[in-house]
């Protein structure tokens, strides 16, 4: 049984198979256009699967997608975008290109003897991982805004203010105000409230205590 092949994303049988006997016209040459174009765009694949570097977007159906508008390219460092654009299609200078470039001999890792690829550089290095290299940058946000969090959690602990008492003309009739705190009060419960989070540290501590 041969039935349209499916060619994009679309749903089984959610387009009708167009027929070179039953068309005319403008139809046939669309279709001559459209095979021709299915042909090139087929050598081209082909062509990029053999190269290592240039066809590396043959292999980015599974990749992680990164958003990025023109705004915040437009704002970036000139060196963050070189070094985007490079670690995409493995272009940085780790050891294993910089054999392939000639500009070295030895591919080895100098922390766990393994090939130094750019991919084993930015996440795959058994030893920098077992350091917490990768980690560290993350760690250290983590623990001085535990060190915030902490401080402003006993600043929290201070004595309410008293409350105003109101009294009408002839003090006839009096009440008291509603206990309010003061700003910095209110800023230290914010802090606290807002960074009500568990943190493991590398000793096993776990914040808040």
């Amino acid at each position: 049984m041969i039935r349209q092949t499916q060619t994009d994303r679309k749903g089984l049988v959610s387009s009708t198979a167009k027929w070179w006997s039953k068309a005319e016209g403008k139809e046939k040459r669309d279709m001559v256009i459209n095979e021709v174009r299915l042909n090139e765009d087929f050598r081209r694949v082909q062509k990029a699967v053999q190269q290592p570097q240039q066809g590396q977007w043959t292999n980015w159906d599974n990749a992680l997608q990164k958003s990025l508008t023109w705004n915040e390219i437009w704002h970036m460092a000139p060196l963050r975008i070189s070094f985007l654009i490079r670690s995409v299609f493995d272009l940085l200078p780790s050891n294993a290109n910089l054999v392939r470039w000639g500009k070295k001999e030895n591919p080895i890792c100098p922390l766990c003897q393994g090939r130094q690829t750019t991919e084993h550089v930015l996440s795959s290095c058994k030893i920098a991982l077992s350091q917490g290299r990768y980690t560290w940058r993350h760690n250290r946000i983590l623990q001085e805004l535990a060190v915030i969090i902490s401080t402003a959690k006993g600043e929290t602990n201070l004595p309410k203010t008293n409350a105003l008492i109101f009294t009408t003309e002839g003090g006839a009739k009096s009440w008291h105000g509603r206990q309010v705190r003061t700003a910095n009060q209110k800023k230290c419960i914010q802090v606290v409230m807002t960074g009500m989070f568990q943190q493991t540290f590398r000793n096993g501590s776990v914040f808040p205590v």
